[in-house]
């Protein structure tokens, strides 16, 4: 029987999930909302300081466009595409839990580094990956091929 969270148990030790998921109900500082509705992840994702991002290797984050497109600055363990983040200063990729923590406690301390890279990620999102944007891309395409 599936509990209220619906967590995978792909390529996880038995109790794996199950322990992780007790781990952070236990913490004060942490609201775990286990799974949410698809319609309610932007507004979360629009009221967080920040989005941490845990994966060890994806293609592009749509999760990423998700908080940018917010202003929310995103803390990527190891995903920077493109290096994207570092360029443009849209959060930070840190490589490891130590640094994770230490970027994460810094930038909750300095809100308004926070909200330049909110900036930065509005301004990111409307240049690169607006709808504009896209229709500008194809037409610069199209018209090199009729050139």
């Amino acid at each position: 029987m599936q509990d209220k969270y619906s967590h995978g148990t792909f390529a996880s030790p038995s109790g794996y999930s199950e322990r992780i998921i007790e781990a952070l109900q236990a913490q004060p500082n942490i609201a775990f909302l286990g799974k949410v509705a698809p319609q309610e992840t932007q507004q979360i994702i629009a009221d967080a300081a920040m989005l941490l991002s845990t994966s060890d290797a994806e293609g592009f984050p749509n999760t990423f466009l998700e908080a940018w497109s917010s202003g929310t600055p995103v803390i990527s363990l190891k995903i920077d595409p493109d290096r994207i983040i570092e360029c443009q200063e849209l959060g930070t990729v840190p490589g490891n839990v130590e640094r994770a923590t230490a970027d994460i406690m810094a930038l909750m301390d300095a809100p308004q580094r926070r909200d330049n890279m909110a900036l930065r990620a509005r301004q990111y999102v409307a240049e690169t990956h607006s709808a504009a944007a896209i229709v500008a891309a194809f037409e610069k395409a199209i018209a090199g091929i009729l050139a």
